[in-house]
């Protein structure tokens, strides 16, 4: 399970074998807890985007209640409960989930990326196991092709 933490906080599930399920959007922090609290079993992983508050953005929060990181105390204490692994991961990762995964946000309203973004941090967590593969057109064919490469020069120089 994946989530984009915020006042509007996107979730992500896959099954035990990282088929994805469904995504959904929470309105609240009182939604969320709902959800979690009602929805959900069986979770062993739960990944979040961290929040970090940059000194170039901590005007604009001043008198801010800090909603991603209430969001992030309610999605630990439920991982914690389900006895889930917690990954946290950065926002910078997103240019990189979004090639990989080839859902990119650029250019939609704001409200409407959040389970997006909770998808992309699910699936580049994945992809960096091993678990799933690049989806980029061309990237999986390319590194089959540099296999065959590599396993024609072993065979020719043995």
């Amino acid at each position: 399970m994946a989530f984009d933490p915020g006042l509007h906080t996107g979730i992500a599930i896959w099954d035990d074998k990282g088929k994805f399920i469904k995504w959904h959007t929470t309105h609240s922090n009182e939604e969320l807890h709902a959800y979690l609290a009602e929805d959900v079993e069986g979770i062993k992983v739960v990944i979040y985007e961290d929040y970090r508050l940059f000194r170039h953005k901590a005007q604009e929060q001043v008198g801010s209640k800090i909603p991603a990181a209430q969001a992030i105390g309610i999605i630990e204490t439920f991982a914690r409960i389900w006895k889930a692994k917690i990954i946290k991961q950065p926002s910078s990762i997103k240019s990189t989930a979004e090639k990989w995964t080839g859902l990119v946000t650029a250019g939609m309203s704001h409200d409407k990326t959040h389970p997006i973004d909770a998808f992309n941090h699910g699936e580049y967590y994945m992809i960096k196991l091993g678990l799933k593969e690049i989806k980029i057109r061309g990237i999986n064919e390319a590194r089959d092709e540099a296999k065959k490469i590599r396993r024609t020069r072993r065979r020719t120089t043995d």
